[in-house]
């Protein structure tokens, strides 16, 4: 009886279990169903969303290149705008450049043109000196440095036995000729009193004076003090016969004036419109030959002249051995010349470097050392300017119908 009865609890509890698992397992698989859906909705939304941001970004990529494309343009097109700004300011610039030149050159020419002559005399004035006896004035000269050198013409202080030098300020001093040189008429003076220092004017390129050139002269005629005359250069290069009381003398490298000088004024600077002394004076033309003619030795030979009187109290002037002329306009219908420009040797003097290098009679000279010569002005002053004794002469000779090229060694002017 029991063991019934058990066996029916027993069966209706399996019978009760079972449908509560049943139940429970309807009940689970809906829930997941429910789940499985919203799963699949909310992937569903994911992917439109997914789907939306890649798109977004599709265009977004797309917008971006095409704005560094344009980007990248309008870049290209800016440097090429920056360099064509560049070329026109590099243009501009040079243009400035060119325009501050010709300003340069124009003033240049006008200073060459103009002189303000009281400007020019202030400037230079102190460094002119007088040069006395002791008595009276014999002559001019100008300070060369601040090593107490004076410079003034040869035949000023020539037969002096006493020197004095007088400057602006009225202070004086003795003073000792350092070195002379006729042939070019310059001499240097060493002051006694070291004292005596001013400032020295500056010594131009006298290669660069031109013709026409305003010049002042500043001197001391007729005992008078720093008188000033002006003028201009009429020519340049001269080879001028100068007489000296009762010698006559060559010398070259002159420069031609029409500053009125007078008896007293040798030795003094011509000046040029910037205050520097482009020449020594040392004479004019005898009146009763012509007037308004004047002469001084270029500065650029005073400075060769001057350099070797102070390094060895002389100074060695070369030589050709040659008596020679222009070229004439008969000589040149006579010779068959293109020109008259040349200069003719006319006599070879014996145991000359001429002899000794070849040069014959009638020989024309055309040119030194490739420098074409017009006249004998040129030759002489070439040789007296750029040639010293012993050096070597690259002659380039008209030979009758022949050029010829023929090399001189240098000799030593004998006094």
């Amino acid at each position: 009886m029991i063991n019934r009865v058990t066996i029916g609890i027993l069966a209706f509890l399996v019978i009760l279990s079972s449908s509560g698992l049943y139940f429970y397992s309807r009940t689970l698989d809906q829930q997941i169903e429910a789940l499985s859906g919203q799963l699949e909705s909310i992937q569903r939304e994911q992917a439109a969303q997914m789907s939306q941001l890649s798109d977004e970004l599709t265009t977004f990529k797309g917008e971006a290149l095409a704005n560094i494309a344009t980007l990248r343009d309008e870049t290209g097109s800016m440097k090429d705008e920056i360099s064509t700004l560049g070329n026109v300011i590099d243009g501009t610039m040079s243009r400035i450049g060119t325009l501050e030149d010709e300003i340069q050159n124009v003033a240049a020419e006008v200073s060459q043109s103009v002189i303000n002559a009281d400007e020019v005399y202030q400037k230079v004035k102190k460094a002119a000196v007088s040069i006395s006896d002791g008595e009276r004035t014999v002559g001019s000269g100008f300070i060369l440095d601040t090593r107490g050198h004076v410079v003034t013409a040869h035949h000023v202080v020539d037969q002096l036995a006493v020197i004095y030098v007088v400057l602006s300020d009225g202070r004086s001093s003795t003073a000792t000729v350092a070195g002379s040189c006729k042939f070019s008429d310059v001499a240097v003076l060493t002051l006694d009193d070291e004292q005596l220092v001013v400032e020295p004017p500056l010594l131009a390129d006298s290669s660069t004076v031109q013709i026409g050139e305003p010049v002042v002269a500043i001197g001391n005629p007729f005992d008078l003090t720093e008188t000033l005359t002006s003028g201009i250069v009429s020519q340049i290069n001269r080879f001028v016969e100068i007489k000296y009381d009762s010698q006559t003398r060559p010398v070259a490298n002159v420069i031609q004036f029409d500053a009125a000088v007078n008896f007293g004024n040798s030795g003094g600077p011509l000046v040029n419109a910037r205050g520097e002394v482009i020449g020594l004076v040392i004479a004019r033309v005898d009146p009763e030959r012509g007037d308004g003619i004047y002469y001084a030795v270029s500065s650029n030979k005073v400075q060769q002249v001057v350099s070797s009187l102070i390094a060895k109290g002389s100074f060695d002037y070369p030589w050709l051995g040659v008596e020679i002329a222009n070229v004439t306009p008969k000589i040149l219908q006579d010779r068959g010349l293109e020109t008259i420009n040349g200069v003719l040797i006319k006599r070879v003097l014996p145991q000359s470097p001429a002899e000794a290098g070849g040069l014959k009679v009638d020989d024309i000279i055309v040119a030194i050392d490739g420098f074409p010569l017009k006249d004998v002005a040129q030759l002489a002053s070439y040789l007296g300017e750029f040639k010293s004794p012993e050096e070597l002469a690259s002659l380039t000779v008209m030979r009758e119908s022949t050029k010829l090229e023929v090399s001189v060694e240098l000799g030593k002017q004998k006094s």
